[in-house]
């Protein structure tokens, strides 16, 4: 699906897909020339192909997710400390589903959304407000990238994510 297609579909109620390069922080333009230098003349690179060691100062703001099929299922493997705080949660562990108890609608939203990365094999980023989740910040600005698994299917999205006020994200 090209992202042009993809545009006009939320993340969840308050979210919308950008362009990787409308997002405001250079940080995120790191993290996607690293994910295209690590894809080696691939569609995707490996997740063992990724090293944190690379971008230390990120790791705050980084979330994984696993991709688990038959049927089609998404598992935080990893959450960095400015995801929880952002979210009052820890995830690690859960299918994305199960935030639909905290707040109705969320995880749905996010499984279609983790589908769309599956199913597209590109990079993909939002941007967006959570005052669902009631914390200070308002909005965010995320980019999730595709990882492979040995088999060569998408194996893990990697996610970067950055919260902030509605005056400092916009």
């Amino acid at each position: 699906m090209s992202m042009a297609a993809g545009k006009s579909r939320r993340v969840e109620h308050s979210a919308r897909l950008v362009e990787p390069d409308e997002l405001s922080d250079p940080a995120f333009d790191e993290l996607l020339n690293y994910w295209e230098a690590r894809r080696r003349g691939r569609n995707i690179p490996a997740r063992a192909d990724i090293d944190p060691i690379h971008f230390p100062r990120l790791l705050p703001r980084v979330f994984m997710v696993r991709v688990d099929r038959a049927p089609l299922s998404f598992v935080y493997s990893l959450a960095g400390g400015e995801n929880v705080e952002a979210h009052g949660r820890n995830f690690t562990g859960m299918d994305v589903r199960e935030l639909d108890g905290w707040w109705p609608g969320y995880g749905s939203s996010l499984h279609e959304f983790y589908s769309l990365v599956v199913h597209g094999g590109v990079p993909l980023a939002a941007s967006g407000t959570m005052s669902f989740v009631d914390r200070e910040f308002r909005a965010f600005e995320a980019l999730y990238l595709p990882l492979a698994a040995q088999d060569g299917d998408i194996g893990h999205i990697m996610g970067v994510a950055l919260y902030g006020s509605v005056e400092a994200v916009a």
